[in-house]
């Protein structure tokens, strides 16, 4: 019996024993490897700076910073940490910041734009509107216009008749005028002949008066002759 009971305690320590042993093994092959993680590029931000002897440290530093407006000593040092596991956790909490604060940033600014835009485009609808009132407005206006010139061109084009007509007319009163005056200097041309013939006429019938009298007075005298002889 006891024999038993030496045997049962043997098997159990043995399972017990295999048990550690096999959970020892997969610790020590499973843990995360600090070099590979280090290496990732997650971490290219990130320096770290190790530091053997008696008291073993690893110092995490930035290489730059997200933030554009970061000052120097947000860009450097972001501790000293006793093992590699609490630097590489430290760069994995300060990356997760920056990439929230970056996100944030990105979200504020697309806020921003979105807003900027939103008021662009009650800008633009206004002014839309406006250049809409201002097209209306000269069309209306042009409108306008074109009928008065269309007046201003039909008065012209009445007035150009017009000025035809009385061009015409003048014309005519031209013709009419030289024709009356080549007439007027016939008639004055006829009028002096008929003068020139008048003054003949009368000197001829003067003389004839003269004679006719100097012939009455030859008369009487050779009347007078007669009578007395």
């Amino acid at each position: 019996m006891k024999s038993l009971i030496f045997k049962v305690c043997a098997v159990f320590v043995t399972v017990i024993a295999v048990s550690l042993m096999g959970a020892a093994l997969s610790v020590y092959f499973v843990h995360p490897d600090a070099n590979a993680e280090i290496n990732t590029s997650a971490m290219l931000n990130y320096t770290f700076e190790h530091t053997t002897g008696e008291n073993e440290s690893w110092t995490v530093k930035r290489r730059f910073s997200i933030d554009p407006v970061a000052t120097p000593k947000e860009r450097g040092t972001l501790g000293t940490y006793k093992t590699a596991y609490e630097a590489i956790t430290k760069a994995h909490e300060d990356l997760a910041t920056q990439m929230g604060r970056q996100k944030n940033e990105k979200t504020a600014a697309k806020e921003i734009v979105a807003g900027q835009v939103a008021q662009f485009e009650a800008s633009q609808l206004q002014d839309t509107k406006a250049i809409a009132v201002r097209v209306a407005l000269l069309r209306t206006a042009t409108e306008q216009l074109q009928t008065a010139v269309q007046a201003r061109s039909d008065e012209a084009q009445a007035l150009s008749v017009e000025t035809l007509a009385v061009r015409e007319e003048t014309a005519a009163r031209r013709t009419d005028v030289l024709r009356l005056r080549h007439e007027l200097e016939e008639a004055r041309t006829d009028l002096y002949r008929l003068n020139e013939i008048l003054r003949y006429d009368t000197d001829y019938l003067l003389r004839l008066q003269l004679e006719n009298q100097a012939l009455r007075q030859r008369q009487q005298q050779l009347q007078k002759m007669a009578v007395e002889y």
